[in-house]
Formats: C-alpha cells, sequence, structure tokens
C-alpha cells in the first residue's frame, strides 16, 4: 500500500512522489525482511505463494482495468482519456518541467507498480476469501481515488463520464483480481490455508 500511500502524500504535500517512494518503499522493505527472517519454512512457503499470485494477479489484473476503460470510452464515445493521470505520474516522479518519453515510461511503470502492489496487499489479506471480496477491495481503492483525482486533474467538466469509467474498471480489476487469487492461492497453498 506505500505506492498508493506516496501519491497521496505527494499531492498533498507538493513534494516529490520519487522521494516518498524511495523512503516508504526502504521502510516496506525493511518490515518484509524483518517478517521474513523471522518466519518458519512453512510460513515462508505461504508469504511465497501469496507473493507470487499477488504479483500475477497485478499485471493480469491491471492489464484488464487498462482494456476495461479504453474499451468503455471508445465504445460509447465518451470525451474523456482514461490515461491522463500517467504522464502526471511520471512529472510527479521526475518534476514537474519534465516532458518526452521518460515521464510516460516512468508513469507507466509507476502505474503498474500500484496494480501490482494492490493486488499483493489483497492477496494477503482476502486472498483466501471468495473472489468478490476481490470487488469490495477495489471499490475501496476506487473511494480513495475519488478522493484526490477529481480536483487534482481537474475533472470537474466530465464528472459524469469519470465516474463511469473510473467505477467500470475498478469493478473488473476486482473481479479479476479475486478470482484469480482464489483459484491459484488453493493451487499454490492448499486447499486450507490462511494469512
Amino acid at each position: 500500500m506505500a505506492s498508493g500511500a506516496a501519491l497521496v502524500v505527494s499531492v498533498i504535500t507538493n513534494a516529490s512522489l520519487a522521494t516518498i517512494l524511495i523512503y516508504l518503499g526502504a521502510f516496506s522493505g525493511f518490515l518484509a525482511v524483518s517478517k521474513w527472517l523471522r518466519s518458519s519454512r512453512t510460513e515462508r512457503k505461504i508469504i511465497r505463494a501469496k507473493t507470487i499470485t499477488g504479483m500475477s494477479a497485478g499485471v493480469i489484473a491491471t492489464g484488464a482495468y487498462d482494456l476495461s476503460r479504453l474499451l468503455i470510452v471508445k465504445l460509447f464515445n465518451i470525451p474523456l482519456n482514461p490515461f491522463k493521470a500517467i504522464p502526471v505520474f511520471g512529472q510527479l516522479i521526475l518534476g514537474a518541467n519534465s516532458s518526452g518519453a521518460a515521464v510516460l515510461i516512468w508513469g507507466i511503470l509507476y502505474h503498474l507498480l500500484n496494480g501490482i502492489l494492490f493486488a499483493v496487499a489483497y492477496c494477503f489479506l482476502f486472498g483466501n476469501r471468495n473472489w468478490k471480496w476481490g470487488i469490495a477491495w477495489a471499490m475501496c481503492l476506487e473511494i480513495a481515488m475519488f478522493s484526490i483525482y477529481p480536483s487534482w486533474l481537474h475533472l470537474q467538466a466530465v464528472m459524469q463520464e469519470f465516474t463511469i469509467v473510473s467505477i467500470s474498471g475498478h469493478l473488473v480489476y476486482g473481479s479479476v483480481l479475486g478470482l484469480f487469487c482464489n483459484r491459484f492461492l488453493k493451487i499454490n497453498i492448499g486447499g486450507s490455508y490462511g494469512n
């Protein structure tokens, strides 16, 4: 969850997203290594399975999220760029005056990082539950996004369109995430696994 928290802090404080990511990433890494070192062999198997499953699910769910938003915009001729935040992410990382391919690349990488890490967090917290928990998780992410994006990206003129595209994308993300994690954790860990 550190990557999402870093964005919130960056938007609220105007601090460098790169700097916040480094600090929160280092702290999260320290906690993860500490947990790993204190874990038994069985616990490490579960940690490994949840991490790999969450990362895999995150890649697939993020791809489904992006594709669904693009399809909705194209099919219903909605005047909204569903990827408007991506270059802004890149500017938050590289600096406000940055432009060009580097901004787009860093924005895409950050977007993927969020999608993957949110999936890993879900896998650890709720991956062993019914797949519908994935939708609930995605709706929580949607609420968090709605508390920041409209004013930050100046979306007031297209709020109805943004709402339709955003909720639809998160429903797809959560469905894919919930189904994938539920199925593959049972395969990778076994029928009875815990958090």
